[in-house]
C-alpha cells in the first residue's frame, strides 16, 4: 500500500500523472493509453513498472490472457457482443485481484480493442527470481478462475463459442537490448505459451473423445413423448450421454468437441447405433425419435442400415424410427439436402424438424423438408401460459401444423400451467420434466405414476 492506495493502482496513478500534461494538450493520446471498452491501461503504461522491476530484480514475469476463436463471436453476434466478452474477461481478472492475483499485480490490455490481456506479476516475496513451477501454478489458477467466473457470468451459447487461455514468460534484464524489445519478446513468448496450452487442450479433448468413440462409451437414455389428450405414450426420444461424471457426460459437450475436432460423423454413427440397439426393447406401437445432424443425413452408413442386420437384430422397422433433424449447424445446401432426405424417406424413415422457433433458419428447414413431425423449442414453451407473445407464436404453429398435417410436439413442459395452455392452443403432443425424466430404455408405463391428474 502507498498512502492508502494499493501498490498497482498507485503506480498507475504515478504513470498517469507523468502523461497528464501531454493528455491535457492532446486528449486523443488518452485513446492510445486506455482501452475504451474495458477501461484498462494498455501496454505503454506498463513500461515504467517493468523497467523498475528489471533494474531492481533483474527479471519480470508476464502473463498473457488470450481470448481465442473470438472471430466466431463477431461472425455470429457482431462486434458489440465481442466487446461484452472482453469486458467480462476484464471483470474476471479484476475479481481475482487480491486472491489468485496480488493487489500489486498490474492488469492491462495488450492493445486497443484487442483480444489479449497482460498481467505484470509482482516479484516473489522470498526469493529474487520467480520459480518456474510457481509461475506455472499461477497460470493454471488464473486460467481456471477466469473460466469459472465466465461460466457464471455469460450466456452459455456465447461462452461456448470462444476459449480463454493463459501463458507466461519471464523477461531477463539485458543492458544491450532496448526495453521495448525485451517487453515485446516477453509478450510474444507468453502469447505463444497460451497458444500451446490451447493446442494441448484441443489434443487432449480430441484424444479423450476418440477414446470414448473407440470404446463405444456412449449411453442411450430415453424420454417419453405423450399424447396430451389422453396422456398415452406416442414414443420416446433417444438421448445420448457420455461416460458418467465425466466432462463428456452432457451431449452438448460431446458434440461441441466433436465439431471442433472433426469427429462429429464418427460420434453420430455411434449415437445412432446405440439408439437403434436400445430400440430392441421399444414397446409395440411406439415411435423412436433419434437426433441426427443435418450433414449426417447423407451418411452412406445411414442408407446401409436397411441392408444390414442392425435393424433386424433390434426388432424394429424403419417406419417406427423418426429421424429428428437437429440444428447445431446450419444447412447450407437445401437442394442437395432435400434430395438426400427423399432417399431416406424411401427407406421408410419418418422425419422431424427439431427446435422450431430457434436455431438456424428452422422455418426455412420446415418449408424445405416437409417433415412428418415438428418439435417446438423449449424457449417458446417456457412461460407460454403467462407470456402473450409466446402464446401467440405457439398458437400460430399449432394452426399451421394442423393445416398441413404435421404432428406438433412441445418440448420442455415443466408446469401444469404450461400444459393447460398448450392444450388450449391445440398442441397435441408433448414431453418434459413435468411428466418424466430421461431414463434407461424403456421404463414401464406405470413407472410414470398416475398421469390422469394431468
Amino acid at each position: 500500500m502507498k498512502d492508502g492506495i494499493p501498490q498497482s493502482r498507485a503506480f498507475l496513478l504515478e504513470s498517469w500523472i507523468e502523461f497528464h500534461e501531454v493528455i491535457e494538450s492532446h486528449p486523443e493520446v488518452r485513446k492510445l493509453l486506455f482501452d475504451p471498452v474495458t477501461g484498462l491501461p494498455t501496454t505503454p503504461l506498463l513500461f515504467p513498472r517493468i523497467r523498475m522491476l528489471l533494474e531492481e530484480r533483474g527479471e519480470v514475469s508476464l502473463l498473457a490472457v488470450n481470448v481465442v476463436r473470438y472471430s466466431k463471436i463477431e461472425e455470429i453476434y457482431g462486434w458489440k457482443v465481442f466487446d461484452d466478452v472482453m469486458r467480462e474477461v476484464a471483470h474476471a481478472l479484476e475479481a481475482i485481484a487480491g486472491s489468485v492475483l496480488r493487489d500489486s499485480d498490474i492488469i492491462a490490455e495488450l492493445m486497443i480493442s484487442g483480444n489479449s490481456f497482460v498481467v505484470v506479476l509482482s516479484p516473489p516475496r522470498n526469493s529474487v527470481t520467480i520459480d518456474a513451477d510457481a509461475r506455472q501454478l499461477i497460470v493454471q489458477k488464473v486460467e481456471q478462475s477466469i473460466r469459472e467466473y465466465l461460466v457464471g457470468a455469460m450466456d452459455p451459447a456465447v461462452y461456448k463459442k470462444f476459449g480463454c487461455y493463459v501463458g507466461a514468460a519471464t523477461v531477463s534484464f539485458d543492458k544491450d537490448v532496448r526495453l521495448e524489445r525485451l517487453v515485446h519478446d516477453g509478450l510474444d513468448s507468453a502469447l505463444r505459451d497460451s497458444s500451446s496450452r490451447e493446442s494441448v487442450d484441443h489434443e487432449r479433448r480430441r484424444d479423450l473423445l476418440a477414446e470414448i468413440i473407440r470404446k463405444e462409451q456412449v449411453r442411450t437414455l430415453v424420454h417419453p413423448i405423450f399424447n396430451l389428450d389422453d396422456m398415452s405414450i406416442l414414443g420416446y426420444e433417444a438421448l445420448s450421454r457420455g461416460p458418467v461424471d465425466s466432462e463428456f457426460e452432457r451431449p452438448d459437450k460431446l458434440f461441441h468437441v466433436a465439431y471442433d475436432t472433426d469427429l462429429v460423423l464418427r460420434l453420430e454413427r455411434l449415437c445412432r447405433k446405440k439408439a437403434i440397439e436400445a430400440g430392441a426393447k421399444l414397446p409395440a406401437g411406439r415411435l423412436l425419435f433419434i437426433n441426427i445432424e443435418p450433414e449426417a443425413v447423407a451418411d452412406p452408413e445411414l442408407r446401409e442400415i436397411m441392408t444390414t442386420t442392425l435393424l433386424a437384430q433390434s426388432n424394429i422397422t424403419a417406419d417406427r424410427i423418426v429421424l429428428e433433424i437437429t440444428e447445431r449447424s446450419a444447412i447450407t445446401d437445401f437442394s442437395s439436402f432435400r434430395s438426400t432426405l427423399e432417399y431416406v424417406r424411401a427407406l421408410g424413415f419418418q422425419v422431424a424438424v427439431d427446435d422450431a422457433g430457434a436455431g438456424y433458419g428452422s422455418l426455412q428447414c420446415l418449408a424445405e423438408v416437409h417433415p412428418e413431425w415438428l418439435k417446438i423449442d423449449l424457449s417458446l414453451i417456457r412461460d407460454v401460459d403467462t407470456d402473450e407473445i409466446r402464446s401467440q407464436l405457439v398458437g400460430s404453429l399449432a394452426s399451421f401444423a394442423d393445416k398441413i398435417g404435421v404432428g406438433l410436439i412441445a418440448e420442455g413442459i415443466e408446469t401444469i400451467g404450461e400444459l393447460a395452455k398448450l392444450r388450449e392452443l391445440g398442441v397435441r403432443y408433448g414431453q418434459g420434466f413435468l411428466f418424466a425424466r430421461p431414463a434407461d430404455p424403456f421404463p414401464a408405463d406405470d413407472s410414470f405414476g398416475d398421469l390422469s391428474s394431468y
